[in-house]
């Protein structure tokens, strides 16, 4: 998320300029008007015993375009640090389970963490022996895995299923998996009021509840939709429908 933050705050101090000026050059390409339109200024109608008139302050075409990016990107860095700040704390619990912290962390450094990481999850961990297991699996990873190091929880992971350490360090491995599927417990689904507007546009008014659901339905798994073959779908829904029995 550091790496994201900074690469938006990047685009935002200096990536504005640069779409100007590449979007310049595909307009040349394309045979339009390269610069920024000047909007004419409304007018406002003042009262009469008003007399003072308001200085307004006209930003240039391109100073606007870029206060209105500005926005967007302090938008979205807004609801980054917001949406995983948490989520941030939750993972410090678990970063002695990668290679880098095993490798540089003591014995005894990983049995404290281990020992805070059982409190928390005590339904799911051993507390002594996720400690016995620390200290044993810093060694016995490092010996069998190249560019320990750098490794990450999933290669870790990776590495006791493939050897069938499972029973050897059930802690270790329940640990890991609870900590890749922490996303999977904060993810939400696609919402389906996102497509409201599409699918119920003033044409639609009148739309019962049973036929918009179906809509969205389709709308949403578009992809599923697209692979349809119609022809079996209408001769499924004709068998259904017809009225006619055939009589032997």
């Amino acid at each position: 998320m550091k790496e994201l933050k900074a690469s938006i705050q990047n685009l935002r101090d200096v990536g504005v300029d640069n779409i100007i000026k590449a979007a310049a050059e595909t307009a040349i390409q394309i045979g339009i008007e390269e610069d920024f339109p000047m909007k004419r200024k409304r007018k406002v109608k003042q009262m009469a015993l008003y007399e003072a008139e308001d200085d307004f302050c006209r930003l240039s075409p391109e100073t606007d375009f870029g206060s209105q990016c500005n926005l967007v990107f302090d938008s979205i860095l807004t609801q980054i640090e917001w949406r995983f700040e948490a989520m941030s704390a939750v993972s410090s619990d678990f970063d002695f389970l990668s290679g880098h912290s095993l490798s540089k962390s003591s014995v005894d450094e990983l049995k404290t963490k281990a020992k805070n990481l059982s409190k928390i999850y005590k339904a799911d961990l051993d507390s002594s022996d996720f400690q016995s297991e620390m200290a044993s699996f810093k060694y016995q990873a490092a010996a069998m895995m190249e560019n320990f190091e750098k490794s990450s929880p999933m290669d870790i992971l990776q590495l006791i299923h493939k050897y069938s350490l499972t029973d050897a360090y059930p802690n270790t491995a329940i640990a890991i998996c609870i900590f890749l599927t922490l996303p999977v417990t904060v993810a939400t689904c696609e919402r389906s009021f996102s497509k409201l507007k599409i699918i119920k546009n003033y044409l639609r008014s009148t739309m019962g509840q049973e036929r918009l659901s179906c809509l969205a339905v389709v709308s949403i798994e578009h992809e599923v939709a697209n692979a349809l073959d119609f022809d079996d779908v209408i001769s499924d829904f004709a068998s259904k429908k017809a009225r006619k029995v055939t009589l032997n």
